[in-house]
């Protein structure tokens, strides 16, 4: 095998024979890829396009060393690209953009046919797919969490805890000063379709004692307290948003006066500290009167605004005016207070 395969590399009339063979493999192997061509124009950018010359599996057949297999390839280059036109050393082949592709797969069968008859298997590698060009990621935008904004809304039962002052009115301002108040209480509204519920109301105020109170039997210190409640009414008006309510209330009550006065003097005796007793003058409590009213009849009528703060709470502000029974001896103030209602 080996005499036979010099003898076809070097007699003349061998080559001849070859190069021969060489053409007519050719022309075969050019008919498909000229009809594809005429049927399938391709205006791909040609360096868009595998081209089978680049894709080519070369084996030798008989041993062939790396030396003869440069020689032998170079040789076919010349010759195919002869025979196509195609010149890969040159920019898109040498060749017309539009026959590109046709002529680079030409030449691909070409240097096959041609590697063929010097006696090496040659066989087309489908080209690898090019990896995916890298894609920046996409910039994440950090937005701040918008919570979403509390809204009223209806519930039949809440109940609330509030607190606050009271402002004296006359005559009541004559007597009293103004003082603290707290209050608890529960609402009800049977219906959303209806705005009015019914609210029941308790709490203590707490307001010092003036002069012209005080003299009335010598004192000089006290103070008065109501506690009591109230059954009204309300009326929730109309809104525009879910972030506000307006509303109106009224109705009667009844309330406890519980009054206390003390007359305080300086007095003599013994002072005595940790260790030791010895005589000194300090104040003491020399009367004291202590009186509670039975329960009085009382009616308030007032107006409140109401502002969500969670989705099963709120925070309002309200006033009302309250005016205690009998009218011979009325107590009138206005409660000013603040709260929660869950």
């Amino acid at each position: 095998m080996t005499k036979s395969f010099a003898f076809l590399r070097f007699a003349p009339a061998t080559r001849s024979i070859r190069i021969l063979g060489h053409s007519l493999l050719l022309l075969w192997c050019a008919a498909p890829v000229t009809t594809w061509a005429q049927t399938s124009p391709d205006t791909t950018a040609p360096a868009a396009v595998p081209t089978l010359a680049e894709n080519l599996s070369i084996t030798p057949k008989f041993g062939q060393t790396e030396e003869l297999l440069a020689s032998d390839r170079a040789e076919c280059q010349l010759w195919a690209k002869g025979q196509t036109g195609f010149d890969p050393t040159q920019n898109g082949g040498g060749v017309a953009a539009t026959d590109h592709t046709a002529r680079r797969q030409l030449y691909g069968r070409a240097m096959a046919a041609c590697l063929d008859g010097h006696g090496y298997t040659v066989r087309f590698v489908a080209p690898a797919n090019p990896p995916p060009p890298a894609v920046a990621p996409a910039p994440v935008v950090m937005r701040p969490l918008q919570p979403s904004r509390p809204e009223l809304r209806y519930r039949p039962f809440t109940f609330q805890i509030d607190g606050g002052y009271s402002v004296t009115t006359a005559p009541t301002n004559q007597l009293l000063d103004g003082g603290a108040n707290v209050g608890l209480g529960f609402s009800w509204f049977p219906t959303p379709v209806l705005p009015i519920g019914l609210r029941v109301d308790g709490s203590y105020s707490w307001f010092r004692a003036k002069d012209a109170l005080l003299n009335a039997g010598n004192f000089n210190s006290g103070h008065e307290n109501f506690y009591g409640g109230d059954a009204d009414l309300q009326l929730n008006l109309a809104r525009n948003s879910s972030a506000v309510q307006v509303y109106l209330f009224g109705g009667a009550g009844w309330y406890r006066e519980h009054t206390v006065l003390r007359q305080v003097s300086i007095v003599s005796g013994y002072v005595c500290d940790w260790y030791f007793c010895e005589p000194g003058y300090f104040p003491a409590v020399t009367a004291e009167q202590r009186t509670t009213s039975d329960w009085h009849h009382a009616w308030n009528a007032g107006v409140g605004i109401e502002f969500p703060i969670a989705d099963r709470g709120s925070f309002f502000i309200e006033a009302r005016y309250l005016r205690i029974l009998p009218n011979s001896d009325q107590t009138k103030f206005v409660p000013i207070r603040v709260g929660l209602r869950f």
